[in-house]
């Protein structure tokens, strides 16, 4: 018989979250126009990748010895990390709304790359490069494409500048 450890726990939690998710997208509207796909599609994808993920990590990442023995789950550096992405989360959702999505976005994309490279090296042009495109990719996308209004920013409408 197999081990019990965190990686199941963490599996079993996951797969309850799923559950929970798909559960209460069921109480969302059905789609209003019979062509678009509705607003419970991406909860549905969201809610099956996590148990898909949740199973596969139980199946690979199962039970280990280590020589060492059992490590903690995280140290002090990890802990940091987590609350610092944190700051960078709030600030993100902040720089949205003062800023706008197109701008902040751009500016996010950089401020997580360099803060989860940890100690790879990345090229730092390749790295704005990188957060230029996909933060446009994204802002046009949804505006332009899906037609879906993203916040411009509430300092450009104070300074009466046009942002796209």
């Amino acid at each position: 018989m197999k081990k019990f450890n965190r990686t199941y726990l963490m599996g079993i939690v996951w797969l309850a979250i799923a559950a929970v998710i798909l559960w209460q997208t069921t109480i969302l509207p059905e789609k209003f126009v019979s062509n678009e796909p509705g607003p419970k599609l991406f909860p549905y994808i969201s809610a099956v990748g996590i148990a898909v993920c949740s199973i596969l990590a139980m199946i690979t990442e199962g039970p280990k010895e280590t020589k060492e023995g059992s490590k903690a789950f995280m140290d002090k550096a990890g802990w940091m990390k987590i609350f610092l992405l944190l700051g960078e989360c709030v600030l993100f959702a902040l720089g949205m709304n003062w800023i706008g999505f197109w701008i902040t976005s751009m500016v996010g994309m950089f401020v997580f790359i360099w803060t989860l490279k940890e100690k790879k090296k990345i090229n730092i042009i390749f790295a704005i490069l990188l957060s230029i495109c996909l933060g446009s990719i994204c802002y046009f996308g949804f505006t332009k494409v899906f037609s879906i209004p993203l916040p411009k920013g509430k300092l450009w409408k104070m300074l009466k500048i046009k942002m796209p």
